[in-house]
């Protein structure tokens, strides 16, 4: 019985892409437009942005699109890793690129003699995109982890600008996918204020719907002699919580505990389990990315989750700015992150997976014969002048030192909120 779910490399088969319809339009109608307008994809890491551009590239979903290989030549690049890479690499790569690409034959001698040179300027470029542009060819780069590009101080606003001029005037356009928007990627000011990125709209991938992850199971499935039922299809998509990676890891866990013959009543939780081990480094990297004021934020609504259901502790927006004010600009970026997923009937949010409220108290508690001791809470008090996190700090030792900040204040807030509904003890609860 073979897997139909795999996870860790993006999706290369057109037939495996799944979704992202209505983004694939938004960025190809900015391509066929007069202008071949430029679009900056935006997205958490492992939500689908390179199997996205793969997607756009294949040839004939390329054509399907509107992309025929003999109007738009298709380049993609990868940049993860490239943290020293100059200008003139930049271009020797994207060059050598287009040599391979390009459809008619002619271009390949002028694209050729521009690698022989030694240096290249903006004149050298724009001799050769009006050449490809006056064989009736629009060039299209797909850039992806291109952050390692705008936050690499080897690249200057001379660089971005010609980019943009090449974008304006010559039939270029750019097709980025970054971790955060461009803008916020910059390494200088200087740059940060540049020109070039006013071209790009951005095009923002969310996770998925509930019936989109139905939909990416079930035509997996549909190629095998599998079924899920519907307790199982929930279990997936719980897991999962919409990120097409996690849906296809949690899946696979599944099939995997299918064919070992897991008995029902150890069935969900092998299931979880396995998902939890192989999430666990992602989990990491994605709370590494948020800052202090994010994790407070994640830590409110945990709590507010965890605690009987009323009109004062339903984890809607109001409610979680009182706790922690900045939540009203911590909440929407988390969600377009893909961390916090709304219901927008209710107006509520929750973590996009149980798996990760359970990683993150799991991160914050410390280990048995690790905790520090009430000295240890008595000295960082006094250092910091902390007098309004006294009544908490008795709590404190059961958490590990790094994370004293956020968790006082969470217990300090939601101690004054609910005052006379909630102990400390219960609050310590929710939170481990």
């Amino acid at each position: 019985m073979d897997n139909p779910f795999t996870f860790g490399n993006p999706i290369r088969d057109p037939a495996r892409f799944n979704g992202r319809q209505d983004e694939i339009q938004q960025i190809v109608n900015r391509l066929l437009s007069s202008a071949h307008e430029s679009t900056s994809i935006v997205g958490e890491r492992r939500i689908g942005k390179t199997s996205l551009l793969y997607h756009l590239t294949d040839p004939q979903v390329a054509a399907r699109l509107g992309l025929a290989a003999d109007q738009y030549c298709l380049v993609y690049l990868d940049f993860q890793g490239l943290s020293d890479i100059t200008p003139l690499r930049f271009w020797q790569r994207v060059l050598k690129k287009m040599a391979r690409t390009v459809c008619h034959q002619s271009l390949v001698a002028p694209i050729e003699a521009l690698l022989e040179l030694d240096s290249l300027d903006l004149f050298d470029l724009e001799d050769l995109f009006e050449t490809i542009s006056h064989a009736g060819l629009n060039t299209v780069f797909l850039l992806d982890e291109f952050e390692y590009v705008t936050q690499n101080p080897n690249f200057k606003s001379d660089f971005f600008g010609g980019l943009r001029a090449l974008a304006i005037h010559h039939n270029l356009a750019l097709v980025t996918a970054t971790r955060r928007e461009l803008v916020d990627l910059c390494h200088s000011a200087e740059i940060k204020g540049s020109p070039f990125f006013n071209i790009f709209a951005n095009v923002v991938l969310r996770p998925f719907s509930h019936a989109e992850v139905l939909a990416l199971m079930r035509g997996y499935l549909a190629g095998s002699d599998l079924a899920f039922s519907p307790q199982e299809e929930e279990l997936v998509a719980s897991l999962g919580g919409g990120q097409p990676f996690f849906v296809q890891m949690a899946g696979s866990y599944l099939v995997e505990a299918r064919r070992k013959g897991i008995p029902a009543p150890e069935f969900v939780q092998r299931v979880t389990a396995d998902f939890d081990q192989q999430a666990d480094p992602h989990f990491t990297y994605l709370w590494s990315h948020c800052s202090e004021s994010e994790r407070i934020s994640l830590l409110a609504l945990i709590a507010l989750h965890r605690q009987k259901p009323s009109k004062k502790t339903l984890p809607t927006l109001e409610n979680l700015a009182r706790i922690h004010a900045r939540a009203q600009l911590d909440v929407p970026e988390l969600v377009k992150r893909g961390l916090l997923v709304e219901d927008a009937g209710e107006a509520t949010y929750c973590l996009f997976s149980p798996s990760l409220e359970r990683w993150i108290k799991n991160e914050l508690a410390a280990a048995p014969g690790s905790q520090e001791t009430p000295a240890s809470v008595e000295a960082w008090l006094k250092a910091g002048g902390r007098d309004k996190v006294e009544p908490v700090k008795g709590i404190l030792p059961r958490f590990k030192k790094q994370y004293w900040p956020i968790v006082s204040t969470v217990m300090r807030e939601m101690s004054f909120e609910l005052a006379g509904a909630a102990t400390f003890e219960f609050l310590l609860k929710m939170l481990l």
